[in-house]
């Protein structure tokens, strides 16, 4: 089964999804046109400016998982199910129809509040209406494009999601690109953890790392001769990291400043295996959005609360 997007020129709604298999084929239109100028055709990608780059990518993810599905399921017509469940998602608002359904299914059996939610809101806090912004999904949280401003949109739900899933997952990346070391370090201080209980449990982080990475490598190059000169480094680091320890001291921010990109989280991933978890989620979530502006849909006890604030590039 291959799931492939063109442009159709004679179209003025350009953009349609093809999906085959052997002699099989479904054609349908996404309800959406793209400026030749901002699609690639290799990649079959909107530009990455696009506020539906991404929904692309996810609904092709989507349409595979479904195929499987009905596939191990036993249906019948499945390139047509398909169709049909697409036509369904975009009937009334095409791309973005099909952007709120992977929305919502994505964060299904989460408390993470509705997209027309994050849309309501949006549109209380800023007055606005439906024509006025564009929409941007983007895992948890959503983008609103206004004229050349773009607002970010978050709530305690959506963050505590994503900083337990990169705990857990020991998404290393996510952590150094994605987290404040200044919000871990001051979880950190409130708290404080022993030396003799902090540093054995992060030297056993610290061996699984590296166990991870030769592994990876061996399997996807073959060799991995060139990792020991940066183990060695890194275990030199990591001997500056544990002289230094200081209980009372900031610790995120003496890994952070000795490497960044592992260090840093390995001691964060530590220090939330020590710690309890939720509750340094939701301080996380306090300092994070302490200059954000809140809104609510209305005055219901159980209203979710809404932070947004201008995007940064």
């Amino acid at each position: 089964m291959k799931i492939s997007y063109y442009l159709n020129e004679s179209r003025n709604k350009n953009l349609y999804c093809r999906i085959s298999e052997s002699t099989e084929r479904v054609t349908f239109s996404l309800n959406y046109y793209v400026d030749q100028k901002k699609w690639n055709e290799k990649k079959e990608v909107l530009d990455f400016e696009d506020e539906h780059h991404f929904t692309l990518i996810d609904f092709k993810h989507y349409l595979t998982k479904k195929y499987h599905e009905l596939k191990n399921e036993g249906k019948d017509n499945v390139l047509t199910r398909l169709k049909n469940e697409a036509l369904l998602f975009s009937k009334n608002d095409g791309l973005d129809g099909i952007a709120e359904k992977l929305f919502d299914h994505l964060n299904k059996g989460s408390n993470i509040p509705k997209y027309n939610e994050f849309i309501s809101a949006f549109e209380k806090l800023h007055r606005s209406k439906k024509g006025d912004y564009k929409v941007e999904t983007l895992d948890t949280v959503i983008h609103f494009h206004v004229e050349k401003k773009i607002y970010e949109m978050d709530t305690y739900e959506g963050l505590i999601c994503r900083l337990k899933s990169f705990i857990e997952n020991k998404s290393y990346d996510e952590i150094y690109t994605e987290t404040n070391e200044s919000i871990w370090g001051e979880i950190y201080t409130d708290a404080g953890i022993k030396k003799h209980l902090f540093l054995p449990k992060m030297l056993t982080n610290w061996k699984i790392y590296w166990n991870d990475e030769y592994r990876d490598v061996k399997e996807s190059v073959g060799k991995t001769d060139h990792l020991n000169e940066l183990k060695d480094r890194s275990w030199r680091e990591f001997q500056v990291f544990m002289e230094c320890y200081n209980d009372a001291g900031d610790v995120i921010e003496l890994a952070y400043e000795l490497s960044e990109d592992e260090l840093y989280p390995l001691s964060v991933i530590t220090m939330m295996q020590i710690l309890d978890q939720d509750a340094c989620c939701e301080e996380y979530c306090e300092l994070e959005f302490n200059d954000w502006e809140s809104v609510l849909i209305d005055d219901k006890e159980d209203s979710p609360v809404f932070y947004v604030r201008q995007y940064e590039f």
